[in-house]
């Protein structure tokens, strides 16, 4: 895996910079297939994938912020979801209930 970092010219301030490296880290590992094939019993059929909860999560984490409330601003973004290749960005409840284990 090569990751390439290019100069630009115009000046691009973004907050989703880390989240980028990381969504291109997470797409070389096999973590989304594996956290789906995972049985959790009180997720059986989850509306919201474990790949797409934990990945949220990380991305969150990566910017410093540990909080399950945080998410929300981030389930309004456009970029968000495509950097960690999300189907659906989590609500801040099944965040919590999803990392607590419990429905």
């Amino acid at each position: 895996m090569k990751i390439q970092f290019v100069r630009s010219k115009e000046l691009i301030l973004t907050t989703h910079a880390g989240v980028a490296t990381v969504g291109a880290l997470l797409a070389h590992t096999k973590l989304t297939k594996q956290l789906n094939h995972s049985v959790i019993k009180e997720f059986e059929n989850p509306i919201h994938s474990h790949s797409d909860v934990m990945k949220s999560y990380l991305g969150l984490l990566c910017q410093g912020k540990s909080d399950f409330d945080h998410i929300e601003p981030f389930r309004q973004d456009d970029v968000f979801p495509i950097f960690l290749s999300l189907k659906k960005v989590p609500s801040s409840p099944t965040l919590r209930q999803r990392m607590d284990g419990r429905k």
